[in-house]
């Protein structure tokens, strides 16, 4: 029976799972195991975390498998699930205090490569990305800062405000300014036009 599950389509091992079969869960960790972890590598570095949130990925795909309906792939279906996770579990690090668990910068909104894309098309994002992390390592402290916060870290500006001890207009205030200078050191590195 196992290798019989072995060689059916992600579609049909979810069809097995949701009537009960263990053994197509473990399945289908195995098989897509590498391509999750490789999801949140991409933005965090410790190996231990992203295989604890791996494992968490796996829970809640087990949990919430009935929502899959097969009008994309399984592939993509478990890629947003994992993003929402890798999301999640970098909250709970910040409130945790760990936040040196993780790479200082996160690609922009937390976008890992789409697997439907072209290779040549993942290599432009991610240079593209990398430049993203440039542009805003050149940011003063006080622009960057907010700028992480609320754009990659996905914080309202009333959170910002009591991370940081500052008034919620000053959050706006700096954000307008860190938003135009971004802005322009990327047209001057990069070129008019891309933003």
């Amino acid at each position: 029976m196992y290798r019989e599950l072995m060689k059916q389509s992600d579609e049909l091992l979810v069809q097995h799972i949701l009537e009960g079969n263990e053994e197509a869960m473990s399945i289908m960790v195995e098989r897509h195991r590498s391509f999750v972890l490789t999801c949140i590598c991409q933005t965090i570095q410790d190996r231990y975390l992203a295989e604890d949130i791996a494992q968490e990925v796996f829970v809640k795909a087990y949990r919430h498998l009935h929502t899959f309906r097969g009008d994309s792939k399984f592939t993509t279906w478990l890629y947003r699930l994992t993003k929402n996770q890798l999301i999640d579990s970098i909250r709970r690090q910040h409130k945790g205090g760990q936040v040196e668990r993780m790479e200082p910068y996160h690609i922009v909104s937390l976008q890992f490569h789409d697997v439907s894309e072209l290779p040549e098309e993942q290599v432009m994002k991610r240079e593209c990305c990398e430049e993203v992390r440039r542009t805003l390592r050149s940011l003063p402290d006080k622009y960057r800062m907010v700028m992480e916060l609320y754009h990659m870290r996905e914080r309202t500006y009333a959170e910002i405000a009591e991370m940081l001890k500052m008034p919620i207009r000053t959050v706006e205030t700096r954000l307008y300014r860190a938003k135009t200078l971004f802005k322009r050191k990327w047209t001057e590195n990069v070129g008019a036009g891309v933003l």
